[in-house]
This record gives structure tokens, C-alpha cells and sequence, in this order.
């Protein structure tokens, strides 16, 4: 890998070191963007329309043209980082803001031109002995806004969520709204219980995670009974095991919510989908 990671800012390719953004771009003032974040195995990219149909999604919920994206050749682009820096697992952050306007002002232009960054992010993923062992969580209120189906940059509030759940040494915070399981600060929540595995049904209270999607279709390739269905305070609980989701770690058992224990050790189903999801990424993109 070059000493030097170059990323792509609006048409350009820099290194990573010396590109700057303007300190108008409202996406820095006001959080006013997008962003998408997916993984790169053996230099290929993991369910890349998904994401990009997810990008385009959120684009146009935040008035945004998605045709943006149809003039940009974002897998072009993608590409080409992947191949100047040498990634090879790896993952890449897409960030496209509405873009540079010359007062600071709430009420955006219709003539912003969206700023777009394209770089890499290297996350590792757990060991398997971390799966295996699982991880710790804790509950708390989802005071988040009220369109988490966009993959916003205004990201505050899971910020705080995220960091409580970390000072308190656990993994992950999972959600509750009126009662109902969302999803966790960073993550997509599955639940099994009696052998079925549930998961909240997709609704503007949670992100339509690609992962989620991925362990879906891993889920009725091996014929096991799935749920997208409410999930109450006293079902996540009760469960027989609980996993998270998220494009870096696609399952993380959690063994333990506040202070009940689910379970001594990663539970067979959630140990099952880690075999899978491991075995499908070996198979198609090693």
C-alpha cells in the first residue's frame, strides 16, 4: 500500500493527508449530507447496488437529485481508489453533502453543487474467539430523529448513544422507541427465540441496513424460520439469543444486555450465520 492514501474529493484524486473541505460546505455546518459505508473483499465490493440504491435513496429524501450518481460512475470511482491504494479488505466511505454555500444559512440554495469524498476506511473485524465469546450491550431510549431510515451524516446522537454504551464497556446500546426494539446505535438487532430468528420490520425508526438485507437472503437460502415483526422490551430480554449487524461486523452475538445474561457463549444459530456469512465471502470474493 502506497505510504500516502489518496482519496477522491469532487472530480480530483489527492492523498488523504492534504485534501481539505471548505469550512462552508454544510455539510460540515449543518451535518447536511449522506454517507454510505461498504465493505471491500479480496478488492471486490460487497452487495455494491444495494448500497447504491440505498445511497440514492437517501439522496432523494434529502432533496438531493440522485442523478448525481448516474453522472459520477461511482463503482469507476470506487474502483480506482481501491486500486491507486492497493485496498484489499478494506472498506469505503462515500460522503456526498449538499455542498459549498457562501452564507451560513438554514434554508439551503437550489444551486448548492453536493460536495462528494470517496475514501477508505480500514476497520478490523472481530476474531472468530470474540464471536465465539460474545459481547456485551446495553438498553437504551431511542431519542433519535424520526427519519433513521436515512443514512444521514447527522450522526449526534448515536454519537452519544455509542460512546455511553462504550464508557460502560459494552459493545453496542440497543434501541427502544414506545417499547419497541429499532436497532442498536450502530448496528442492525436480530433476536431468536424457539428457533426463529426476528428482526424489527423496516420502518422510518431504523436504518434498512445491507447487511440486514445480506443475512435475510443467507437466512432463506438455508431454509430457517424468519421474522421481521415488533419486538417488545420484555421479548429482547426473554430471547434465546441476540446478534448484531452492521457492514463490519455482519454478526456480533451479544451475551450479555445490561445486567441479565443471555447466554454463557455465542448461541448455535448466530454461530450458524457467522459460518455463513463467512463461508459465502470465501466462496465469492476470495
Amino acid at each position: 500500500m502506497s505510504t500516502s492514501e489518496f482519496v477522491y474529493l469532487n472530480g480530483e484524486y489527492s492523498s488523504k493527508e492534504t485534501t481539505s473541505l471548505s469550512i462552508l460546505d454544510r455539510g460540515f455546518l449543518f451535518g447536511d449530507g449522506v454517507y454510505e459505508l461498504i465493505p471491500i473483499y479480496n478488492k471486490k465490493i460487497f452487495y455494491v447496488e444495494d448500497h447504491l440504491k440505498r445511497l440514492r435513496s437517501s439522496l432523494e429524501q434529502i432533496n438531493i437529485s440522485p442523478s448525481l450518481l448516474d453522472t459520477l460512475n461511482l463503482i469507476k470511482i470506487i474502483n480506482k481508489i481501491i486500486k491507486i491504494n492497493d485496498y484489499n479488505d478494506h472498506y469505503i466511505y462515500i460522503h456526498i453533502s449538499r455542498g459549498v454555500q457562501q452564507k451560513r444559512n438554514h434554508v439551503y440554495s437550489d444551486d448548492c453543487k453536493p460536495t462528494v469524498l470517496v475514501m477508505g476506511e480500514n476497520y478490523k473485524p472481530f476474531s472468530r474467539s470474540d464471536i465465539v465469546k460474545g459481547k456485551k450491550a446495553i438498553c437504551e431510549e431511542d431519542y433519535r430523529w424520526l427519519k433513521s431510515n436515512i443514512k444521514s451524516t447527522s450522526l449526534l446522537a448515536n454519537v452519544l448513544i455509542k460512546n455511553k454504551a462504550n464508557n460502560s464497556n459494552s459493545y453496542e446500546a440497543l434501541l427502544l422507541r414506545d417499547g419497541l426494539l429499532t436497532e442498536g446505535s450502530a448496528s442492525n438487532v436480530f433476536i431468536v427465540k424457539g428457533g426463529v430468528i426476528k428482526t424489527p420490520k423496516l420502518s422510518n425508526k431504523l436504518l434498512p441496513g445491507i447487511t440486514r438485507k445480506f443475512l435475510a437472503d443467507l437466512i432463506s437460502l438455508h431454509n430457517l424460520d424468519y421474522a421481521e415483526c415488533d419486538i417488545s422490551k420484555d421479548e429482547l430480554f426473554d430471547a434465546d439469543e441476540i446478534f448484531c449487524s452492521s457492514s463490519t461486523n455482519p454478526v456480533v452475538p451479544i451475551t450479555q444486555l445490561d445486567d441479565k445474561t443471555i447466554s454463557d457463549s455465542a448461541g448455535v444459530i448466530s454461530m450458524d450465520l457467522y459460518n455463513y456469512t463467512q463461508d459465502y465471502i470465501r466462496k465469492n470474493f476470495k
